[in-house]
């Protein structure tokens, strides 16, 4: 059974609700993105729509240009160089902390978004909305593990840098090879985690961002070309 939308859960902040929109690829790189029709889709007034705007703005997500308005962000070859360098380094730590701390019951979620991750693929018709759900499914599990860590400013920090709308046109990119092989990692890191070893699940965690980086840049030099 496919996800609610975002924008049609309930208890979600407006500001998450829209930061979602973009790092699920509801809107993509250099769309602008106009506070009515936000308010509109979000059913609220255009106030909160605009807090949320600057609030994206400070997370690098959204670029606001004076009497022009907001859009998201593009992100450079050397941008997404720098961003999935710093989450490698973040999550990497997050995984070495959640080994020791991680709950029983999140690693049964772990287990079961894992699964979800590989049952995907032919569920959905249009290839948008599936690529939604693995990021969807994707940005759970990694968010899951960095909860683990127990550590709440890294939380924050991992929010504010590592969150992108590239991960979306990964998702999309990627064909059968490249999704064995992100499956492969999240199992790998979830094993190292049920295990509790911690330098395992860091080395797996990094190298598993890596992989993702390398792809991403391919496909953007391609794109350019």
């Amino acid at each position: 059974m496919a996800a609610l939308p975002k924008d049609n859960r309930p208890g979600n902040s407006v500001l998450d609700q829209l930061r979602a929109l973009i790092v699920e690829g509801e809107y993509g790189p250099g769309e602008r993105l106009i506070e009515e029709q936000l308010a509109e889709r979000l059913k609220v007034s255009r106030t909160p729509i605009r807090q949320a705007l600057t609030r994206l703005e400070a997370e690098g997500l959204v670029e606001i240009i004076p009497n022009k308005g907001a859009m998201v962000c593009s992100f450079s070859i050397d941008d997404v160089w720098d961003i999935y360098d710093l989450r490698a380094v973040l999550e990497g730590y997050a995984a070495r902390r959640a080994a020791s701390k991680i709950s029983s019951n999140e690693l049964q979620y772990l287990e079961k978004l894992a699964g979800e991750m590989e049952r995907i693929i032919g569920v959905f018709s249009d290839h948008e909305e599936e690529t939604r759900k693995l990021v969807s499914l994707n940005n759970e599990f990694h968010g899951t593990i960095v909860v683990a860590s127990r550590n709440r400013r890294l939380e924050r920090l991992v929010q504010s840098t590592v969150q992108l709308p590239l991960v979306f046109k990964a998702f999309f990119w990627y064909g059968p090879h490249e999704r064995m092989i992100s499956n492969h990692y999240h199992r790998q890191i979830l094993k190292a985690l049920r295990s509790g070893e911690a330098e395992r699940a860091e080395i797996l965690m990094r190298e598993h961002v890596y992989e993702g980086r390398d792809f991403v840049i391919q496909a953007l030099r391609e794109e350019a070309r």
